[in-house]
Protein backbone atom coordinates (compact mmCIF):
# COMPACT_ATOMS: atom_id res chain seq x y z
CA UNK A 1 0.00 0.00 0.00
CA UNK A 2 1.27 3.25 -1.06
CA UNK A 3 1.60 5.38 1.88
CA UNK A 4 -0.58 8.80 1.96
CA UNK A 5 2.28 12.10 2.53
CA UNK A 6 0.58 13.94 5.46
CA UNK A 7 1.46 17.63 7.61
CA UNK A 8 -0.52 18.55 10.50
CA UNK A 9 -0.93 22.31 11.03
CA UNK A 10 -1.71 23.53 14.79
CA UNK A 11 -0.43 21.27 17.53
CA UNK A 12 -2.88 21.90 19.84
CA UNK A 13 -6.05 19.81 18.56
CA UNK A 14 -3.91 19.00 15.92
CA UNK A 15 -1.17 17.13 17.98
CA UNK A 16 -3.91 14.29 18.56
CA UNK A 17 -3.80 14.25 14.35
CA UNK A 18 0.08 13.38 14.16
CA UNK A 19 -0.53 10.67 17.21
CA UNK A 20 -2.96 8.99 14.45
CA UNK A 21 -1.32 9.83 11.44
CA UNK A 22 2.29 8.59 13.06
CA UNK A 23 0.59 5.40 14.17
CA UNK A 24 -0.93 4.70 10.43
CA UNK A 25 -0.04 2.64 8.62
CA UNK A 26 -1.71 4.02 5.66
CA UNK A 27 0.21 7.56 6.43
CA UNK A 28 3.56 9.18 6.44
CA UNK A 29 3.78 11.75 8.69
CA UNK A 30 6.27 14.49 6.65
CA UNK A 31 5.54 17.27 8.56
CA UNK A 32 4.18 18.89 11.88
CA UNK A 33 3.59 22.86 11.57
CA UNK A 34 3.26 25.29 14.78
CA UNK A 35 3.98 28.76 15.46
CA UNK A 36 5.75 27.89 18.28
CA UNK A 37 9.05 26.23 16.30
CA UNK A 38 9.86 24.40 20.07
CA UNK A 39 6.86 22.89 19.97
CA UNK A 40 7.09 21.65 16.39
CA UNK A 41 10.23 20.14 16.92
CA UNK A 42 9.85 18.39 20.20
CA UNK A 43 6.51 16.55 18.23
CA UNK A 44 8.31 16.44 15.12
CA UNK A 45 11.60 14.64 16.97
CA UNK A 46 9.24 12.31 19.26
CA UNK A 47 7.30 11.61 15.87
CA UNK A 48 9.94 11.47 13.56
CA UNK A 49 9.09 13.75 10.92
CA UNK A 50 9.79 17.26 9.90
CA UNK A 51 8.87 20.70 11.52
CA UNK A 52 8.18 24.03 10.25
CA UNK A 53 6.45 27.11 11.39
CA UNK A 54 4.89 27.66 7.76
CA UNK A 55 2.21 26.06 6.60
CA UNK A 56 2.75 27.13 3.18
CA UNK A 57 6.33 25.73 2.58
CA UNK A 58 5.42 21.80 2.96
CA UNK A 59 2.57 22.29 1.00
CA UNK A 60 4.65 20.38 -2.10
CA UNK A 61 6.03 17.74 0.04
CA UNK A 62 2.38 16.40 0.71
CA UNK A 63 -0.42 14.84 -0.85
CA UNK A 64 -3.13 15.75 2.52
CA UNK A 65 -3.40 18.01 5.17
CA UNK A 66 -5.09 18.51 8.58
CA UNK A 67 -5.73 22.22 9.12
CA UNK A 68 -6.04 22.29 12.98
CA UNK A 69 -6.26 26.23 13.77
CA UNK A 70 -7.95 29.13 15.25
CA UNK A 71 -11.19 29.08 13.75
CA UNK A 72 -11.02 32.56 11.60
CA UNK A 73 -8.24 30.70 9.84
CA UNK A 74 -10.24 28.00 8.28
CA UNK A 75 -11.77 29.79 5.66
CA UNK A 76 -8.69 31.47 4.03
CA UNK A 77 -6.65 28.34 4.71
CA UNK A 78 -8.88 25.67 3.16
CA UNK A 79 -9.38 27.59 0.45
CA UNK A 80 -5.37 27.99 -0.10
CA UNK A 81 -5.07 24.05 0.52
CA UNK A 82 -7.57 23.13 -1.97
CA UNK A 83 -6.38 25.30 -4.66
CA UNK A 84 -2.88 23.42 -4.39
CA UNK A 85 -4.69 20.21 -5.19
CA UNK A 86 -4.31 18.77 -0.71
CA UNK A 87 -6.58 16.52 0.25
CA UNK A 88 -7.99 18.20 3.52
CA UNK A 89 -9.57 17.15 7.07
CA UNK A 90 -10.36 20.50 8.53
CA UNK A 91 -11.47 20.82 12.36
CA UNK A 92 -14.54 22.05 13.15
CA UNK A 93 -16.28 24.38 12.49
CA UNK A 94 -16.18 24.78 8.76
CA UNK A 95 -16.27 28.35 8.56
CA UNK A 96 -17.95 31.16 10.34
CA UNK A 97 -20.55 31.87 7.48
CA UNK A 98 -22.76 30.16 5.19
CA UNK A 99 -21.19 31.99 2.46
CA UNK A 100 -17.50 30.90 3.35
CA UNK A 101 -18.83 27.55 3.83
CA UNK A 102 -20.21 27.13 -0.07
CA UNK A 103 -17.06 28.67 -1.46
CA UNK A 104 -15.15 25.82 0.56
CA UNK A 105 -17.09 23.19 -0.99
CA UNK A 106 -17.53 24.70 -4.30
CA UNK A 107 -13.80 24.77 -4.50
CA UNK A 108 -13.17 21.03 -3.16
CA UNK A 109 -15.76 19.79 -5.76
CA UNK A 110 -14.46 21.56 -8.67
CA UNK A 111 -10.99 20.64 -7.41
CA UNK A 112 -12.03 16.96 -6.87
CA UNK A 113 -10.19 16.47 -3.42
CA UNK A 114 -11.23 15.02 -0.53
CA UNK A 115 -12.78 17.62 2.08
CA UNK A 116 -14.19 16.34 5.86
CA UNK A 117 -14.69 17.74 8.63
CA UNK A 118 -13.06 15.94 11.41
CA UNK A 119 -15.82 15.42 13.56
CA UNK A 120 -14.22 12.83 15.97
CA UNK A 121 -17.06 11.76 18.09
CA UNK A 122 -18.92 9.99 15.06
CA UNK A 123 -16.20 7.45 14.42
CA UNK A 124 -15.42 6.04 17.68
CA UNK A 125 -16.84 2.37 17.80
CA UNK A 126 -19.19 2.73 20.82
CA UNK A 127 -20.91 5.77 18.43
CA UNK A 128 -20.91 3.39 16.40
CA UNK A 129 -22.22 0.60 17.78
CA UNK A 130 -25.50 3.23 19.32
CA UNK A 131 -25.73 4.18 15.70
CA UNK A 132 -26.12 0.59 14.69
CA UNK A 133 -28.82 0.39 17.85
CA UNK A 134 -30.34 3.71 16.68
CA UNK A 135 -30.99 2.94 12.87
CA UNK A 136 -32.18 -0.86 14.01
CA UNK A 137 -34.50 0.49 15.86
CA UNK A 138 -33.45 -2.86 18.08
CA UNK A 139 -35.32 -0.99 21.06
CA UNK A 140 -37.59 1.01 19.45
CA UNK A 141 -37.79 4.39 18.26
CA UNK A 142 -36.12 6.95 19.76
CA UNK A 143 -38.29 9.60 20.77
CA UNK A 144 -36.21 12.30 23.59
CA UNK A 145 -32.59 13.01 23.79
CA UNK A 146 -30.57 14.75 26.29
CA UNK A 147 -27.19 15.54 26.01
CA UNK A 148 -24.84 17.22 28.43
CA UNK A 149 -21.23 18.97 27.69
CA UNK A 150 -20.09 20.67 30.61
CA UNK A 151 -17.01 21.73 30.63
CA UNK A 152 -14.18 23.99 31.91
CA UNK A 153 -12.15 26.33 30.47
CA UNK A 154 -9.93 28.50 32.47
CA UNK A 155 -10.46 32.12 31.51
CA UNK A 156 -8.16 33.70 28.27
CA UNK A 157 -9.32 37.18 28.21
CA UNK A 158 -7.46 38.50 24.92
CA UNK A 159 -7.33 35.56 23.48
CA UNK A 160 -8.66 34.07 20.22
CA UNK A 161 -10.95 31.98 22.16
CA UNK A 162 -12.40 35.05 23.92
CA UNK A 163 -13.49 36.88 20.77
CA UNK A 164 -16.77 36.39 18.55
CA UNK A 165 -14.72 37.39 15.72
CA UNK A 166 -12.44 35.20 16.00
CA UNK A 167 -14.37 31.78 17.76
CA UNK A 168 -17.02 32.40 15.29
CA UNK A 169 -19.62 31.97 18.22
CA UNK A 170 -19.50 30.77 21.49
CA UNK A 171 -19.66 27.42 22.92
CA UNK A 172 -22.36 26.30 21.02
CA UNK A 173 -20.49 27.28 17.89
CA UNK A 174 -17.15 26.22 18.93
CA UNK A 175 -17.72 23.12 20.74
CA UNK A 176 -21.21 22.03 20.40
CA UNK A 177 -21.15 21.44 16.73
CA UNK A 178 -19.75 17.94 17.45
CA UNK A 179 -22.87 17.13 19.50
CA UNK A 180 -25.49 19.33 17.37
CA UNK A 181 -23.93 16.33 14.19
CA UNK A 182 -24.27 13.83 16.73
CA UNK A 183 -28.16 14.40 17.22
CA UNK A 184 -28.86 15.17 13.93
CA UNK A 185 -26.89 11.78 12.58
CA UNK A 186 -28.79 9.60 15.25
CA UNK A 187 -32.34 11.58 14.87
CA UNK A 188 -32.24 12.81 11.45
CA UNK A 189 -33.50 15.79 9.69
CA UNK A 190 -34.22 19.03 12.67
CA UNK A 191 -37.49 20.82 11.75
CA UNK A 192 -36.94 23.32 14.73
CA UNK A 193 -34.23 24.68 16.66
CA UNK A 194 -33.42 27.16 19.89
CA UNK A 195 -31.23 27.88 21.63
CA UNK A 196 -30.39 30.37 24.73
CA UNK A 197 -27.61 31.10 26.06
CA UNK A 198 -25.21 33.09 28.77
CA UNK A 199 -21.71 34.65 29.49
CA UNK A 200 -22.65 34.19 33.38
CA UNK A 201 -19.55 32.26 34.85
CA UNK A 202 -17.13 32.98 31.53
CA UNK A 203 -17.46 36.95 30.94
CA UNK A 204 -14.26 36.61 29.30
CA UNK A 205 -15.59 35.36 26.58
CA UNK A 206 -17.79 37.63 23.97
CA UNK A 207 -20.34 34.97 22.97
CA UNK A 208 -22.08 32.76 25.54
CA UNK A 209 -19.81 30.43 27.37
CA UNK A 210 -23.19 28.66 28.66
CA UNK A 211 -25.89 27.20 26.13
CA UNK A 212 -29.02 25.34 26.23
CA UNK A 213 -30.88 24.27 22.79
CA UNK A 214 -33.66 22.50 22.13
CA UNK A 215 -34.43 20.57 18.30
CA UNK A 216 -37.29 18.95 16.99
CA UNK A 217 -36.90 16.75 14.22
CA UNK A 218 -39.34 14.94 10.96
CA UNK A 219 -39.68 11.79 13.17
CA UNK A 220 -41.16 13.55 15.93
CA UNK A 221 -38.05 13.04 18.28
CA UNK A 222 -36.95 15.74 20.30
CA UNK A 223 -33.89 16.85 21.88
CA UNK A 224 -31.77 18.63 24.52
CA UNK A 225 -28.30 19.56 24.37
CA UNK A 226 -26.41 21.60 27.27
CA UNK A 227 -23.11 22.49 26.08
CA UNK A 228 -20.42 24.71 28.75
CA UNK A 229 -17.42 25.65 28.96
CA UNK A 230 -18.00 27.19 32.74
CA UNK A 231 -18.67 24.36 34.91
CA UNK A 232 -15.81 24.21 36.98
CA UNK A 233 -17.42 21.27 39.39
CA UNK A 234 -19.49 18.57 39.00
CA UNK A 235 -20.90 15.24 38.85
CA UNK A 236 -21.57 14.55 35.22
CA UNK A 237 -23.57 10.62 35.67
CA UNK A 238 -23.74 10.71 31.80
CA UNK A 239 -23.20 12.23 27.87
CA UNK A 240 -26.19 11.22 26.40
CA UNK A 241 -29.54 10.02 27.48
CA UNK A 242 -31.26 8.41 24.06
CA UNK A 243 -35.19 7.13 25.56
CA UNK A 244 -36.99 4.92 22.96
CA UNK A 245 -40.62 3.26 24.16
CA UNK A 246 -38.65 0.11 25.26
CA UNK A 247 -35.64 1.46 26.93
CA UNK A 248 -32.96 3.95 27.73
CA UNK A 249 -29.60 3.93 26.58
CA UNK A 250 -27.14 5.85 27.80
CA UNK A 251 -23.61 6.94 27.19
CA UNK A 252 -21.35 7.69 29.68
CA UNK A 253 -19.66 11.23 30.47
CA UNK A 254 -16.11 9.37 28.71
CA UNK A 255 -18.16 7.73 26.13
CA UNK A 256 -16.27 4.50 27.25
CA UNK A 257 -19.62 3.08 28.23
CA UNK A 258 -23.02 2.06 26.62
CA UNK A 259 -25.24 1.07 28.99
CA UNK A 260 -29.11 0.11 28.44
CA UNK A 261 -31.63 0.84 31.53
CA UNK A 262 -35.22 -1.79 30.85
CA UNK A 263 -37.46 -3.78 32.00
CA UNK A 264 -34.37 -6.27 32.58
CA UNK A 265 -32.60 -3.63 35.16
CA UNK A 266 -29.16 -2.16 33.69
CA UNK A 267 -26.49 -3.58 31.78
CA UNK A 268 -23.46 -2.81 30.20
CA UNK A 269 -23.63 -2.81 26.05
CA UNK A 270 -20.47 -1.91 24.89
CA UNK A 271 -17.29 -1.30 26.72
CA UNK A 272 -15.77 0.19 29.42
CA UNK A 273 -13.64 1.23 26.18
CA UNK A 274 -9.65 1.22 27.58
CA UNK A 275 -8.05 4.85 26.15
CA UNK A 276 -5.78 4.56 23.32
CA UNK A 277 -2.14 5.40 23.78
CA UNK A 278 -0.50 8.18 22.08
CA UNK A 279 1.44 5.32 20.03
CA UNK A 280 -1.94 3.63 19.03
CA UNK A 281 -2.80 7.15 17.77
CA UNK A 282 -5.27 8.20 20.23
CA UNK A 283 -9.23 8.41 19.76
CA UNK A 284 -8.61 10.50 16.57
CA UNK A 285 -7.02 6.92 14.92
CA UNK A 286 -10.88 6.19 13.55
CA UNK A 287 -11.34 9.57 12.16
CA UNK A 288 -7.62 9.44 10.45
CA UNK A 289 -8.39 6.14 9.02
CA UNK A 290 -11.36 6.96 6.96
CA UNK A 291 -9.96 10.29 5.59
CA UNK A 292 -7.52 7.86 4.56
CA UNK A 293 -9.65 5.40 2.95
CA UNK A 294 -11.50 7.81 1.27
CA UNK A 295 -8.58 9.42 -0.41
CA UNK A 296 -7.22 6.11 -1.45
CA UNK A 297 -10.47 4.71 -2.65
CA UNK A 298 -12.01 8.44 -4.22
CA UNK A 299 -15.45 8.31 -2.21
CA UNK A 300 -17.00 11.14 -0.09
CA UNK A 301 -16.52 10.88 3.53
CA UNK A 302 -19.05 10.17 6.04
CA UNK A 303 -18.29 13.81 7.25
CA UNK A 304 -17.81 15.34 4.22
CA UNK A 305 -18.37 19.49 3.51
CA UNK A 306 -21.74 18.74 2.37
CA UNK A 307 -22.87 16.88 5.72
CA UNK A 308 -20.76 18.98 7.99
CA UNK A 309 -22.81 21.98 6.64
CA UNK A 310 -25.83 20.80 8.04
CA UNK A 311 -24.91 20.76 11.55
CA UNK A 312 -23.58 24.64 11.03
CA UNK A 313 -26.93 25.74 9.68
CA UNK A 314 -29.17 24.09 12.75
CA UNK A 315 -26.74 26.07 15.03
CA UNK A 316 -27.39 29.30 12.80
CA UNK A 317 -30.60 28.87 13.41
CA UNK A 318 -30.95 27.90 17.29
CA UNK A 319 -28.75 31.48 17.36
CA UNK A 320 -31.24 33.36 15.09
CA UNK A 321 -34.34 31.73 17.04
CA UNK A 322 -33.26 32.39 20.57
CA UNK A 323 -32.35 35.71 19.94
CA UNK A 324 -33.20 38.08 23.16
CA UNK A 325 -36.97 39.07 23.73
CA UNK A 326 -38.50 41.26 26.14
CA UNK A 327 -40.35 39.77 28.99
CA UNK A 328 -42.43 42.29 31.44
CA UNK A 329 -40.81 45.03 30.38
CA UNK A 330 -37.04 43.79 31.14
CA UNK A 331 -34.47 42.13 28.52
CA UNK A 332 -33.28 38.85 28.99
CA UNK A 333 -29.74 39.56 30.30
Amino acid sequence: MTKIRTAVVGLNMGLQHAYAYAASEGAELRWVVDLDRDKAERVATELGCRAATDWTQVLDDVDAVSLCTPHHLHASQSLEAIAAGKHVLLEKPLAHTPEDCEAILRAAEEKGIVFMMAYIVRYLPIIRKLKELVETEAYGKPFNADCWIQGYLPPMPGSWFSRKETLGGGVLFSHGCHYVDLLLWLLGEPVSAVAVGTRSGTEWMEGEGTSHGVLTFEGGAVAHLETSWGIRYKETPALLHLHTPQALLTLNSGMSELRIVDEQGSRTLFGPVTPLTPQEGTKAIYEIEHFLSCIREGREPETGGREALRSHRAIWDMYRNGERVTMEGREAK
